[in-house]
């Protein structure tokens, strides 16, 4: 459906259709995305079974798609979807359990481009907030060509050297990440070299459990350990902590040498875990020791704690909008000029590989 705008100008709504056994749920999507100026409601379903029918007749810019249905589930019916309408985008609805937050990091890596977490309860805040990052959601990703969502190929990456690399010695690694992020990480952490002699630390934007998860996966395709995070520990070489999901992380210098910090501190940008304030902790301790790499995601989380590294010397890197599933995160910093580097994840992965490896050399 196209809106009126201007002379013989229009602007077309967000097509959206909603599969859920939940009656409440269905009722409240309908509701929230019928009285939105730019989403158009096209319908819903309460599971896959009778859900793929309509999809096929009404052809959906997205699909919210619930994780836990009867007769066909939430993975049954994403595997349909991308084999069948492969245009259609997926947004999965996740409860804030251990199955729920599995079973939605093995939909996203099937090609489901994000998910939003269902509250516990009824709480009425919570639901309110989930509805609202939903609507933020579908209009931010609704720019998205869908071949981005799992391939990160890009043609002659714009690369913008500064910096001299023969100069660093970089002993820690931070990336701050978001949407597009378990499918990002999963590539980069396929191509690193099994051989680093330094430490990689990641805030990506999770709820509680489903960091512990994402551990789990990118442990699959990984050539090092990677573990979510703990209050206390000494960084060790070679091995990844993600900062868990509802928690804040920091680095700092501790007597054995960096040392995470996990706490329960306040959002920032709306974030916990926060890019900000891994990457403050970073500049404030390792600065000359530290690359920072911003990635995929919403919004503007890690351009503060960008430019803090920045001013006290790390060593800066963004992934490049090609490659990016929103090209939010990254944007500020590249468009500032405070990145040393702009890359692919391939190539971010070759970066990260030789920066790591510089450390006894």
């Amino acid at each position: 459906m196209e809106l009126p705008l201007e002379k013989n100008k229009t602007i077309r709504k967000v097509s959206v259709f909603v599969v859920d056994d939940s009656l409440v749920y269905r009722n409240l999507l309908r509701n929230t995305f019928s009285q939105d100026g730019e989403i158009e409601f096209l319908g819903a379903a309460i599971d896959g079974k009778f859900a793929l029918p309509k999809i096929a007749q009404l052809k959906p810019d997205f699909v919210i798609l619930d994780v836990e249905m009867p007769q066909m589930n939430g993975i049954q019916t994403l595997e349909e979807i991308k084999s069948k309408f492969p245009e259609t985008k997926v947004i999965m609805l996740s409860s804030l359990t251990q199955d729920g937050a599995k079973i939605t990091l093995k939909a996203l890596e099937m090609g489901a481009i994000d998910f939003v977490p269902k509250p516990n309860g009824g709480q009425e805040l919570a639901l309110s907030e989930t509805l609202e990052l939903l609507t933020s959601k579908i209009k931010a990703l609704s720019q998205v060509k869908p071949s981005v969502q799992t391939s990160f190929q890009t043609k002659n990456p714009a690369v913008k050297t500064i910096q001299s690399l023969s100069e660093k010695n970089c002993t820690i690694c931070a990336i701050g990440i978001s949407t597009g992020g378990p499918i990002a990480l999963r590539q980069l952490f396929s191509k690193l070299s099994p051989d680093l002699t330094g430490s990689i630390v990641i805030a990506q934007h999770m709820p509680p459990l489903f960091t512990n998860y994402l551990a789990e996966s990118l442990s699959q395709a990984a050539h090092m350990p990677i573990k979510e995070a703990e209050d206390g520990e000494v960084l060790k070489k070679g091995v990844a902590y993600i900062a868990p999901g509802g928690k804040q992380l920091q680095i700092i210098n501790g007597v054995s040498g960096p040392t995470t910090r996990v706490f329960n501190g306040p959002e920032e940008e709306l974030c916990k875990p926060s890019v900000n304030i891994l990457f403050r902790s970073l500049a404030e301790n390792f600065p000359k020791e530290t690359t920072a790499i911003i990635m995929t995601g919403m919004g503007e989380d890690g351009y503060l704690g960008m430019k803090e590294l920045k001013k006290n010397g790390a060593y800066l890197i963004a992934q490049n909008r090609e490659s990016c599933t929103v090209f939010g995160m990254p944007n500020r910093p590249v468009q500032e000029g405070l990145v040393d580097e702009v890359l692919d994840v391939e190539r971010i992965a070759e970066k990260i590989s030789s920066l790591l490896q510089r450390t006894q050399s």
